[in-house]
């Protein structure tokens, strides 16, 4: 299905101020929406972390997105209440989601607000962050933007990564929590993480490596907080 709209990555004041008409209507109507976060909006325009879909030269979507080191975090999408329901925020995050791709970034990250959202990112295969320790929301998901390795439930390989969700001298007690086979073709690994969890690389059975994902490496760095990061290994 073709849908004529375009990605606007410089928005103009004009823009901005029909967005904030439909979302003071929005509120007046369902006090719903993000009108209650128009400071934000605002801000992310100055700092150009404002990007609107628009139909006929009209905003009818934004998103405000920040940067993270090796990541772009989604801090709000909205489409317009009465383009909804037609495919359109699908649409307008396949568009985000190739722009950011093409930028260099490595996964997306989002806080599912409001709740009721969290549906629609489970659609677009968001997956749940795991609990990494901290202050940290049920409803912060990412999703990879580059083909990853893909973990194995039970693995008996003598090539492996293995991550526990708890420090080393907490592990007599636990199995890894994830598990990576490792092949001659190699993919990276990108996971959510506590930096003090304990990770492990088994090569021909024998451990090559072993700490906290933070001390894990002293030649590539693994550690990118909050995600852990391996596109290759070296002894």
């Amino acid at each position: 299905m073709k849908l004529d709209f375009q990605l606007n990555f410089s928005p103009t004041q004009s823009d901005l101020k029909e967005v904030e008409m439909w979302l003071i209507e929005e509120d007046k109507i369902s006090q719903n929406g993000f009108y209650c976060n128009w400071t934000i909006i605002e801000k992310a325009f100055r700092n150009k972390e404002f990007i609107t879909l628009n139909h006929n030269n009209l905003p009818i979507g934004f998103l405000v997105w920040s940067k993270g080191e090796i990541y772009a975090e989604i801090d709000i999408l909205e489409i317009s209440p009465k383009h909804r329901n037609k495919g359109i925020g699908k649409y307008f995050f396949d568009q985000i989601s190739r722009y950011f791709k093409e930028k260099g970034f490595l996964a997306i990250k989002l806080f599912c607000a409001p709740r009721e959202s969290e549906k629609f990112w489970k659609k677009m295969d968001f997956i749940k962050f795991p609990d990494r320790g901290y202050s940290e929301s049920d409803l912060t998901y990412f999703k990879p933007l580059i083909e990853t390795l893909k973990t194995t439930e039970i693995c008996h390989s003598e090539n492996k990564i293995e991550l526990w969700n708890v420090e080393p001298y907490q592990i007599k007690n636990h199995e890894p929590k994830w598990t990576w086979k490792i092949e001659s073709e190699f993919s990276p690994i990108i996971q959510p993480c506590n930096c003090n969890w304990n990770l492990k690389w088994t090569k021909n059975g024998k451990v090559i490596k072993e700490d906290k994902v933070k001390y894990f490496s002293n030649n590539s760095r693994v550690e990118y907080s909050p995600f852990l990061l391996i596109t290759e290994l070296n002894e």
